[in-house]
């Protein structure tokens, strides 16, 4: 960015701040200043503008918060228009489904498989037969549904805990901001990037200090985690999202080392996706710790529905001994007859035959998606990654086109994709180019198979 034309008015209600953040930031969504393109120097702009220093920094450090610009050391302030903490909440593209006939979105799940009757029936019983549902529950949950929680997590995943170590709430995204605050101000969370935006925002925006490790398609290095700051690492072993690579044993194990080499580190395992892996994969690092350095974050949005955002937390039993210290009006803010309807719905073992059909319909889909891929003509310009399970694979195209010419062709033809790129919170060099989140979730074979059709024409012969 060369020219600073901007121009701020003294005489507005509006703070000086205010109005360079918010032309900067229409300046970055609409495209005029380029994706990464470097902005001014503060010193720049506080000689042309007539700005305070304190107040171009707080437009740039603004810009930052809400993932309109990275900072990077000795080099200056970088634009980012395809940021996670933008793009999933104010960028129109990222829903913008105009024209488009096949979503292959990563949150995409199979609609039909959702046990509509089942749940409906169990509200309706509930609503009738425990009326004192209406009344206040306990803070950290239903007994009933940790109760239920617990003896999934052992008869599903093998992990033993007790009722008391488990707490139910709205959503993981609202379970990880609480949990943020029962650490220091000076505790340092840990995300590799490209990440899931919607655990890492809320911490972001709980004041907490944060910390990236760039991520490969092979995971990150170790070493990367021993260098950093970080006191409590947010993971998914057995599928990073969104990349989808599994950690090996020795990785796992490094991480727990880690962890035990500091009393106040701890690491939290978020594999939402973790009932639909495949088969004969690592034990959950909850299971293989055995110093009590493990979270457990998870939900329920995956396997039943998006719309039941009933999330739970596993504490070790020392920091849920500081949970209800520090969080003593935590609530769980999710209503106790979802609740109940989720406990009873594990407690019948519906819901483990339900994950059972799910694995099996979730595989299906991506063989029939990788076996169409490799049988069309773009296949020669195409890497399939590997990928341990849930509802996306990961692909890198090369066949002369850009990313973004990658991305425009195929909405030209009705298929929406996401390039990786879409998830990172910073430039990350270790990832290849023109690599994309391809979903199946929600589609049908026959949808998958249009979908690769038309992929076919938009990508095939372009080199």
């Amino acid at each position: 960015m060369k020219d600073v034309k901007y121009k701020i008015d003294k005489t507005l209600s509006t703070p000086l701040y205010l109005q360079l953040y918010n032309a900067f930031k229409n300046d970055i969504v609409s495209g005029r200043i380029l994706d990464n393109e470097r902005l001014p120097s503060r010193r720049r702009l506080t000689e042309v503008l007539g700005l305070g220093k304190n107040t171009v920094d707080l437009a740039y450090q603004k810009l930052i918060d809400n993932g309109y610009a990275i900072s990077q050391p000795r080099s200056g302030y970088f634009a980012r228009k395809q940021s996670p903490i933008n793009t999933d909440i104010f960028e129109p593209d990222f829903y913008d489904l105009h024209g488009i006939s096949f979503n292959m979105s990563q949150n995409g799940i199979d609609l039909p498989s959702i046990p509509k009757n089942t749940l409906v029936k169990l509200y309706r019983e509930i609503i009738y037969d425990k009326p004192e549902l209406f009344e206040y529950g306990h803070k950290y949950g239903e007994k009933s549904l940790r109760k239920a929680v617990a003896h999934y997590l052992y008869e599903v995943h093998g992990i033993s805990c007790s009722t008391d170590q488990i707490i139910i709430g709205a959503g993981s995204d609202y379970l990880i901001e609480q949990l943020s605050h029962i650490f220091g101000s000076s505790t340092v969370f840990g995300f590799e990037n490209p990440c899931y935006a919607r655990s890492y925002v809320p911490v972001k925006n709980s004041g907490k200090q944060t910390t990236l490790i760039n991520v490969g398609l092979d995971g990150f290095d170790a070493e990367d985690l021993y260098k950093s700051d970080i006191d409590v690492l947010y993971i998914s072993p057995d599928g990073q999202f969104p990349t989808g690579y599994r950690m090996t044993a020795a990785q796992q194990k490094e991480i727990l080392d880690w962890a035990n080499e500091k009393p106040d580190r701890y690491i939290i395992e978020a594999d939402f996706d973790l009932d639909f892996s495949d088969k004969g994969g690592l034990d959950p690092l909850f299971l293989r710790d055995t110093s009590e350095k493990v979270i457990l974050l998870n939900s329920f949005y995956r396997s039943i529905a998006p719309s039941i955002k009933t999330g739970f937390l596993v504490l070790p039993k020392k920091l849920k001994e500081r949970f209800d210290e520090r969080m003593p009006y935590y609530t769980t803010l999710k209503s106790r007859i979802e609740q109940q309807v989720v406990a009873q719905y594990i407690q019948s073992g519906k819901y483990q035959r339900h994950l059972e059909k799910l694995y099996n319909i979730y595989l299906s889909k991506s063989k029939y998606l990788k076996d169409k891929i490799n049988s069309c003509s773009f296949s020669k310009y195409v890497t399939i990654h590997h990928q341990s399970g849930g509802t996306h694979i990961i692909v890198s195209v090369d066949n002369g086109m850009t990313e973004n010419e990658l991305k425009i062709s195929a909405a030209k033809m009705g298929v929406k994709l996401l390039p990786l790129t879409t998830f990172l919170i910073k430039p990350n060099p270790k990832l290849p180019a023109s690599t994309f989140v391809m979903g199946y979730g929600q589609l049908s074979e026959a949808e998958i198979e249009q979908a690769i059709t038309r992929l076919d024409k938009a990508w095939a012969n372009k080199k």
